[in-house]
């Protein structure tokens, strides 16, 4: 299944070679696979190019247009995204089916769609909110910037998110600058922006993460630990291919995987983000009717420093009508506020100190009160503000910034010279603007401190004071100890001469741009010293401006020398493991994700290769954990060698017997590809043939190895793990030592058992499950002896199902002890109802797994029942086969002995199938032996089965237990069971598993 060329010629280079031409759609054979081709050509007539994934789906038809059989909103989008003539994804409803579609433009006009149809869905609200935003947007083109905090609450709401982070990507400085939040508080804080992880981001389109912490790809993200974030959604905000910010999308739960409708409604909006992000700084229409902070988002999202003090106070001034706007950094305990900003007489004003006694803005210096309010007439009640006088000031509204601590750090205010009749909401938009404003203020606070500390020249640490083109005028001990140099030898040389080059960090024009926008640095360089030596070192440089511009600048030097190999120190904790020397899981999972990436853009494939040492848990059981550490060495050094022999090999030891070998570029074609991966295999298994001596020991070793060949199309990146995980346990339960290719039949196995597993659980809780009740005789003359109680799952409106199919799955889980527990509930409550009606339907047998009777609160359990339903003393028996009782001898015995004072028979069922020895029954409690159908199926042919069922039944008699017979379907069958003078029998012979209704009916005609 694959296209020609010319089909594929607009989206794929045209191959020559057969066997790439077969790579042009994923070469893994998925039988049950949900992807369909079709060709949509210029009438929008819709033609399948391969086969239907399930026979269910029904086509459009492809005489009549696509568009016709559309509805509205899916039929807009379609059209005006063909517009555009670029590729582009879409979801669309057709008939009943929600299909995820990526269209490309092909040759002649044509588009080739690919379709996801693996759900039946009737709505699509993403789709339908996509659409209703689209269009308001078209209606109101100017207003997108203003509804930035509507759209971050729509994916709040949409995505389930606990936070929403816009940042902006500043590539002269290599940060990411949080510009807006919403959703959990967050402190906004710039990060490094690794270049690895932008480019995987910008070529992936979006990357999701769960457990986030371990993620290395988001280790500059530190806070995400301290918040407690899971899950994480980033999506790249591009103009023009280029990345100018970041959407970031954080859960502190594991939330459901990000589906194509998921990214693509986010992807939407992180497209409507980047054209405000890219956008010019442009005033905005002011409404005298409309004072909303939503005006207000250029400032918030596209300054900073003192550029976003004077942009603020600007806009508030027109937005407000004010006829002063100003924002001050007040001291603790002082009586003045520095004017950072202040926009009067229709221009900015330079800095001044306001007096805060005397004033309407003295209210800040009282910690209770936040904001203070003069509709009208507040030159009167301050006659000594200067300012209130000269200005003819007639009404106030000012806002007390606190900080973390609840003490004043500044002041946000509003003066008007016409008294106010909209004060609350002009209080409201301050309010709002509070958290922003207070992290620049603390932010100015904490530069103005490194200013101080650099003058007092009282640190630790290296400063300098350098004038406006950066000449050194004095430096500290600290520095002139770091750089080599005597502090006169510093003085009038250029601090960028002792900047040594180096390439991974950022040159002299990075630094004067990021100045020239920022008034401040912050990064790493080497330093070189006096000696020749190069010291990696930290530098903050801090512009110290007046009135006139830049006077001089603040540098502030770190060895950084240490912290770089403790950096080095913890990267080989966390990406080495300890014993071996080998990479782990972390690094080896970071490591399949580019590799797997970097394959998809050479067209080249490659094999996962996961080897489990069999039977290694035997070895640390008998042997010792020093042991077995010693044979894991052994085992790392052979695999590292061979690996070293596999050009681009990697090499892992995922956990404690498991190891990974990583090998890409093996082919550009499948079947190549899976031939080299089976060579590879068989060499690794030959390592395992010679013996590992552990000093004058010598052990024999297998392993087990599961394969999974990349890339796969459309398959998550974390999945290739999980597919060799599940290739090795297939290869183990073919044989020690054997390798197996992952193949989609195993993961739909386990698919099954996982929605068995499912579907068992909801069948408890929706009473699906039904109680069955096999009666049983006695020999000698067929008289009813008592009743064995079977479990029937009977789904409604569906065939019943077996068992031997449900049982096992149970069997994994505790699932088992839950279905255990009603059985036993439901037939005590039988028993009890029997009784009381008139009816002695003997002994009732009730099976038992191993996990449910070694479960520590079984007997406990056991008692409550007995004490709801005290008919079923003496009555009740419980089955268990011999290997329950043998997993533990000594608990078993304990177990047993506590039934039995409960008032409980004990049977051994499928007695004889197990063990040879019989002596563990001297030392157990057990009333009856049930003689297992494998036996009596040839009773009646078999001479030795014959005999081993007479040497059970003298047992039996001889240690005085009764004796069942289980699986008698012929009359040949009971004649030898009454030769042998067993005493009681069942089986089809006489009575099949019935449902209670028509157990009643027999014990009434027996």
């Amino acid at each position: 299944m694959r296209f020609t060329a010319v089909k594929m010629g607009a989206i794929r280079q045209v191959r020559t070679n057969k066997e790439e031409s077969t790579m042009q759609l994923p070469a893994v054979k998925r039988p049950q696979h949900h992807l369909c081709f079709f060709s949509l050509d210029p009438r929008f007539c819709l033609a399948p190019l391969t086969a239907l994934p399930v026979d269910d789906i029904r086509l459009p038809d492809a005489d009549r247009s696509l568009l016709c059989q559309l509805d509205d909103n899916d039929r807009r989008q379609l059209e005006r995204q063909c517009a555009t003539g670029h590729a582009f994804r879409i979801g669309l409803t057709i008939e009943g089916r929600r299909w995820q579609c990526h269209l490309a433009p092909a040759e002649n006009s044509h588009w080739l769609l690919s379709a996801e149809m693996g759900q039946t869905r009737h709505d699509d609200s993403l789709g339908l909110l996509e659409w209703q935003l689209q269009q308001h947007w078209e209606q109101e083109p100017l207003s997108l910037a203003a509804r930035i905090p509507m759209l971050m609450d729509t994916l709040v709401g949409q995505q389930e998110a606990d936070r929403v982070i816009l940042w902006r990507h500043y590539p002269a400085e290599e940060l990411l600058r949080p510009l807006y939040s919403q959703g959990l508080p967050f402190s906004l804080q710039p990060v490094k922006a690794e270049r690895r992880y932008l480019r995987t981001l910008q070529q992936r389109g979006g990357l999701s993460y769960s457990h986030c912490s371990q993620q290395p790809l988001l280790g500059a993200f530190s806070y995400l630990t301290e918040d407690g974030i899971q899950h994480r959604l980033d999506v790249p905000l591009l103009v023009d291919n280029t990345i100018v910010g970041l959407l970031s999308l954080e859960c502190r739960r594991q939330r459901s995987p990000v589906t194509p409708s998921d990214m693509q409604f986010v992807s939407m909006i992180a497209d409507r983000l980047a054209e405000v992000i890219a956008a010019p700084s442009a005033p905005e229409p002011v409404s005298d009717l409309d004072i909303d902070i939503d005006r207000l988002t250029p400032v918030l999202s596209r300054h900073t420093g003192q550029d976003f003090f004077n942009q603020l106070m600007q806009q508030l001034a027109t937005l407000c009508g004010a006829d002063i706007a100003l924002v001050g950094l007040q001291h603790y305990r002082q009586d003045k506020v520095r004017v950072l900003s202040c926009y009067m007489d229709e221009q900015l004003q330079p800095p001044f100190s306001y007096q805060l006694t005397g004033s309407p803005c003295h209210f800040s210096v009282e910690p209770s009160r936040r904001a203070c309010v003069f509709h009208n007439r507040v030159a009167e009640q301050f006659p000594d503000d200067q300012m209130l006088q000269d200005k003819g000031i007639r009404a106030y509204i000012g806002l007390s910034i606190k900080g973390p601590d609840k003490h004043p750090i500044g002041i946000l205010a509003l003066l008007f010279k016409q008294p106010q009749t909209r004060a609350a909401a002009v209080q409201s938009l301050l309010e709002q603007l509070e958290s922003r404003v207070r992290d620049e203020l603390l932010r100015r606070r904490d530069q103005e401190a490194l200013m101080v500390a650099a003058a007092a020249f009282d640190a630790q640490e290296g400063l300098v004071i350098a004038d406006s083109r950066m000449q050194i005028q004095c430096a500290n001990r600290a520095f002139s100890h770091l750089s080599g140099y005597e502090r006169e030898q510093l003085t009038n040389r250029s601090f960028l001469s002792l900047r040594a080059e180096d390439p991974d960090n950022p040159t002299v024009e990075v630094i004067f741009n990021a100045m020239e926008q920022q008034h401040r640095w912050q990064g790493e360089q080497r330093l070189l010293r006096a000696d020749g030596r190069e010291l990696p070192v930290s530098i903050r440089i801090s512009q110290v401006r007046d009135g006139l511009g830049i006077t001089h600048h603040v540098c502030c030097v770190e060895d950084i020398s240490g912290q770089k190999a403790d950096k080095q120190r913890i990267e080989q904790m966390a990406y080495f493991d300890e014993l071996t020397g080998l990479h782990n899981r972390r690094f080896m999972v970071a490591h399949i994700a580019d590799t797997v990436i970097q394959a998809e853009l050479n067209a080249s494939r490659g094999a996962l290769l996961l080897l489990d040492l069999d039977d290694f848990k035997n070895i640390n059981d008998s042997l010792g954990y020093a042991t077995g550490d010693d044979l894991l060495v052994q085992v790392a050094e052979r695999l590292n060698t061979f690996a070293g022999q596999v050009e681009g090999a990697s090499l892992a030891r995922i956990s404690s017997d498991e190891f990974v070998l990583l090998c890409p570029d093996l082919s550009h074609g499948y079947t190549g590809t899976k031939t080299r991966a089976e060579q590879l295999a068989q060499s690794l298994r030959e390592l395992f043939i010679l013996p590992f001596q552990l000093g004058k020991l010598r052990l024999h070793l297998s392993a087990s190895i599961g394969i999974s060949l990349f890339p796969v199309a459309n398959l998550e990146l974390e999945e290739y793990m999980r597919q060799a995980d599940t290739a090795n346990h297939i290869a183990k339960r073919v044989a020690p030592g054997s390798h197996v290719f992952f193949s989609q039949e195993m993961a739909d196995e386990v698919k099954e058992r996982l929605r068995i597993s499912n579907a068992l659980q909801q069948a408890l809780a929706n009473n699906e499950l039904a109680l069955y009740f096999q009666p049983q005789q006695q020999v000698k003359d067929n008289r009813q002896l008592g009743i064995e109680v079977l479990l029937r799952w009977l789904p409604p409106g569906k065939q019943p199902i077996s068992p031997a199919h449900f049982i096992p799955i149970a069997e994994e889980t505790s699932l088992i002890c839950d279905l255990g527990d009603w059985v036993l509930q439901q037939a005590c409550s039988r028993i009890q109802a029997w009784q009381a009606g008139g009816l002695q339907p003997g002994r009732v047998s009730v099976n038992i797994s191993a996990r449910h009777f070694h479960n520590a609160s079984f007997v406990s359990r056991l008692s409550i029942l007995l004490l709801q339903y005290p008919a079923c003393r003496n009555t009740l028996t419980l089955e268990v086969t011999e290997g329950v009782i043998l997993e533990n001898l000594q608990e078993s015995r304990t177990r047993m002995t506590q039934i039995k004072a409960l008032g409980v028979n004990l049977s051994i069922d499928d007695f004889g199938t197990g063990y040879s020895s019989f002596a563990y029954l001297r030392e157990l409690p057990v009333d009856e032996l049930k003689l297992d159908r494998s036996f009596i199926q040839h009773i009646d042919k078999r001479p030795q089965d014959r005999a081993i069922i007479a040497c059970l039944l003298e047992l039996a008699r001889t240690l005085q237990l009764s004796v069942v017979a289980e699986g008698v379907e012929t009359e040949s069958q009971l004649a030898t069971l009454a030769e042998l003078h067993c005493p009681a029998y069942q089986g089809y012979l006489r009575a099949r598993p019935m449902p209670e209704a028509d157990l009643l009916r027999w014990l009434a005609n027996q």
